[in-house]
């Protein structure tokens, strides 16, 4: 198998490859799915021109009227980032609960919590992703360029301790909304040779291109996995704004 550091100096990037959503009649994201599920190892599979159907290749007599053969490997460099705000969350340890009826309630509170890592890809359905080899593989990706300012695979825990003020007959919380980072990754497949069978068990063409038109690195567009985490500060610890929240007691808050 390749190792990662090998498929980042062998590969190319995703804008260099060649985009064949809807050169081909199947479905093109799907294929670069089956085909790039976290593996960056060399593959030899069968594929299906008329449905995109990818099974192993196991014998020469295989590749035959629809089924061709490609060898290949896959990269997954990086597409796109961007930030985003995150869904506002409760970090305080406690809430503080003010029974009074005049005076304001000023307390320190600690807020805790930890990084997060989530990873998803936009093809729907069973494509037999390798969650654990892609979350290696997007973290190597894009670790060059954020690994001090991103926590994808990555966890930490971090604490703060705030004032917290909170009014007469109200309970009270902090909460933070997290600034966050998505990074996108467009998988390759580069393709090393490709075989077709012109006449069933006469003559096997071999190229080095897909389907023998010129252009070896390939991807679809609508094909891609989204590595999502907390943008983190120098010390490591998640980026956003915390801010206090309050609400009036009820009949649970025991005052």
């Amino acid at each position: 198998m390749l190792s990662f550091a090998a498929v980042m100096v062998s590969g190319t990037s995703a804008s260099a490859a060649t985009n064949i959503r809807g050169a081909e009649p199947f479905n093109t994201d799907r294929l670069l799915m089956t085909l790039c599920n976290g593996n960056t190892g060399t593959q030899d599979k069968l594929i299906n021109i008329d449905t995109g159907e990818v099974r192993n290749h196991n014998n020469w007599n295989d590749i035959r009227g629809k089924w061709e053969r490609v060898r290949g490997h896959c990269s997954y460099p990086k597409a796109s980032s961007w930030t985003w705000t995150g869904p506002e969350r409760t970090v305080s340890d406690e809430e503080l609960v003010n029974c009074g009826t005049r005076s304001t309630l000023r307390q320190d509170i600690t807020s805790s919590g930890s990084t997060t890592s989530t990873t998803s890809h936009s093809v729907s359905g069973s494509v037999g992703v390798n969650w654990t080899a892609i979350k290696d593989v997007l973290s190597f990706q894009a670790g060059a360029e954020y690994s001090h300012s991103w926590s994808y695979a990555k966890t930490r825990g971090w604490a703060k301790t705030s004032s917290l003020s909170v009014p007469p007959r109200a309970v009270g919380w902090m909460a933070q909304r997290p600034k966050m980072r998505t990074v996108r990754s467009n998988p390759v497949f580069h393709v090393e040779s490709y075989t077709w069978n012109t006449l069933p068990f006469a003559k096997w063409t071999t190229v080095n291109s897909w389907r023998g038109r010129g252009y070896r690195d390939i991807k679809s567009h609508g094909a891609y996995y989204d590595a999502k985490a907390n943008v983190t500060d120098s010390s490591g610890a998640p980026t956003g704004q915390i801010v206090a929240r309050d609400r009036a007691v009820n009949s649970s808050d025991d005052c």
